[in-house]
């Protein structure tokens, strides 16, 4: 293990020291606040909180007493007096209807006689009047009925809440009495307010306190207790009320907003902005710093490697002449590049030649040994044909034909014409012999054309392809060197668009059409070309098909070369420019991948599309 300390920069040093230093005063700075501050506003809030719910129950019960009020101002009445009496029936015609009830603010309204008999009621829910015995509380045998209906002294009443079934009410009941307060008692007068929503609503209005109340179960004891509660955003405050006969009826809650504590919380922070201010001073100088000597330097780096992804063009060097790390990670990069486009260059030389050199070395290695024996049988047919040159059967003859030639020398000349039609009798069955090899291995030859033919028809294997991948590996065919200059442009639908095909194949094929192109548009004798590559996606015969078109704006074509121009051995270039595979080749191995390919233009001078339509990739 080494022992070498970690190198930290000084910048790092002084820094982190900084930060942690402010760090740890705005700490002890908002501590302090906190423990010292913001308890005191908390009191004030609590405090708060115990007057809305005094102001609450203090508005209920000064309900309870206008209520109470209205009460001891009617049952006190001649008038009621002697119509509970039974001397003055026209009380109920004159008084008693709705709108009296709607007048004093009144959910009920209710008359017993001193026999504690019904004499006459009206209820009234939401506006509308319902049975008096839908309350139950004034039926015979309820508990409560009792006190309400029934009052045998002039100082008897009944005052406070009850439980009924439709909800919860204040109720007020008093013996009726003649004006001057004197009896005897003739009967009960009843008054009662429901505790409805909108008693409510207009509780919160007049107090501008947040309350409500909450039924309690029907037998719990009451208890006289005021709690509270802290939440995020109120305090709640609580108290139970108790009905007539002591029982616990409502839970009177309040919520009071924590104003204050969020007042206390803006001063804390406004006295914290100073303190925090200096910090984000403090951190911006250093942020400024490494900005400028690392963040910056590493995201000019990012980009050039993004533009270099994006286009393709290995070729690019990014200038950063600093001696820093920084620095030399930027040359080191450089020198990585050019490495890569070397070597990514071989590549597709490579690629684009080793399809078809594997084939040709194995079919000119049968060829050549099918040939050797055909040459040596040929070489020896040649031979036979020089035979008869070197005989001297003419001068033979003519010897034979001179009168004065000897019989003897004739004998001779004669046998020697005869041995050498001998010899050629044997050389020309010899030579008929070589001819027949000849044959055999001409015929042998073309087997082996005919099992590559055949085999040249198998398709290669297929795989999904990702076009905006193979068609920018496919572009680097454009020469960097060449005098004009062309941009390359890839459709976005073409970064989506995969095919089903055979990848080194459709790499050759594309990189024919844009090299095609690339010629195209040098000899138009533009300096500035554009290549554009589109691709979208098609339904042709119900298969999913990918059209990928490259356009051009070269030279173009005109109707006669259409009709000719994937013919096998047509050219439109001039001799000695051809350089690709051909568009007859293209054809064929577009169609080995079950695609088909065309070609249109708008004449000569106005450039040209090529579409190839191939199967969209299998399996999503």
């Amino acid at each position: 293990m080494s022992n070498s300390s970690i190198t930290v920069p000084l910048q790092s040093k002084v820094s982190l020291t900084l930060v942690l230093l402010i760090a740890a005063f705005i700490v002890g700075s908002y501590a302090v606040l906190r423990t010292v501050i913001a308890p005191a506003f908390d009191e004030l809030e609590l405090s708060a909180a115990h007057s809305d719910l005094h102001r609450a129950e203090g508005a209920i019960l000064t309900d309870i007493e206008n209520l109470e009020a209205i009460t001891a101002d009617w049952a006190p009445w001649d008038e009621i007096y002697y119509y509970v009496s039974g001397q003055n029936p026209g009380f109920r015609k004159s008084n008693l209807d709705r709108p009296t009830l709607t007048n004093l603010g009144l959910d009920l309204m209710a008359i017993y006689n001193s026999k504690s008999e019904f004499v006459w009621g009206q209820v009234l829910v939401d506006g509308e009047e319902v049975s008096i015995d839908t309350l139950e509380i004034l039926s015979p045998g309820n508990p409560a009925s009792e006190g309400l209906t029934e009052h045998s002294a002039i100082s008897d009443r009944t005052v406070g809440f009850v439980r009924s079934l439709i909800g919860p009410m204040i109720i007020s009941s008093r013996p009726i009495l003649k004006s001057d307060d004197s009896g005897p008692v003739a009967g009960a007068l009843v008054m009662g307010q429901l505790l409805d929503i909108a008693r409510l609503t207009r509780l919160r209005e007049r107090t501008e306190v947040d309350m409500l109340w909450i039924p309690t179960i029907e037998g719990e004891t009451s208890f006289d207790v005021s709690t509270f509660s802290t939440e995020s955003t109120a305090i709640l405050g609580r108290k139970t009320l108790s009905d007539v006969h002591g029982k616990r009826i409502l839970l009177l809650q309040t919520r009071t907003p924590r104003n204050i504590s969020f007042l206390g919380a803006q001063t804390i922070n406004a006295a914290m902005s100073f303190l925090l201010l200096a910090g984000v001073l403090v951190t911006a100088f250093i942020w400024i710093m490494l900005r400028g000597t690392v963040l910056r330097p590493i995201e000019q780096l990012t980009s050039h490697i993004h533009e270099i992804q994006a286009s393709g063009d290995l070729s690019r060097q990014i200038n950063m002449p600093r001696g820093d790390e920084i620095g030399r990670l930027a040359r080191q990069f450089n020198f990585m590049v050019t490495d890569v486009h070397d070597v990514r260059k071989a590549l597709l030389d490579q690629s684009f030649k080793a399809g078809k050199a594997d084939t040709a070395a194995e079919v000119l290695h049968n060829i050549r040994n099918a040939m050797t024996p055909m040459i040596n049988g040929i070489d020896r047919l040649r031979k036979f044909f020089g035979i008869a040159d070197k005989l001297r059967i003419p001068e033979a003859v003519e010897e034979l034909a001179n009168p004065e030639c000897l019989p003897e020398r004739k004998q001779k000349f004669l046998q020697y014409i005869e041995a050498s039609f001998d010899h050629i009798r044997d050389a020309g069955g010899e030579s008929a012999a070589d001819l027949r090899l000849v044959l055999a291995q001409a015929k042998q030859v073309e087997g082996i054309l005919s099992d590559q033919e055949r085999f040249a028809k198998v398709a290669p294997i297929a795989e999904n392809v990702a076009m905006h991948e193979l068609l920018d590996e496919a572009a680097h065919v454009i020469p960097k060197e060449g005098t004009t200059k062309i941009d390359v442009n890839l459709d976005v639908a073409a970064e989506r668009a995969e095919v089903h095909a055979h990848r080194i194949g459709l790499v050759q094929v594309m990189g024919n059409l844009i090299l095609n192109a690339y010629e195209s548009i040098a000899r138009s004798g533009r300096t500035k070309g554009q290549i554009a590559l589109t691709a979208s996606d098609e339904i042709v015969d119900e298969t999913p098909m990918v059209r990928v078109t490259i356009r051009d704006n070269g030279s173009g074509f005109d109707a006669d070369t259409k009709s000719h121009i994937f013919q096998r051995g047509y050219t439109s270039k001039t001799r000695g420019e051809t350089t690709g595979l051909g568009l007859h080749w293209c054809a064929n191995a577009v169609a080995g991948m079950g695609g088909r390919i065309s070609a249109e233009s708008d004449g000569e001078g106005c450039g040209a599309e090529f579409h190839v339509l191939l199967p969209a990739a299998q399996g999503g």
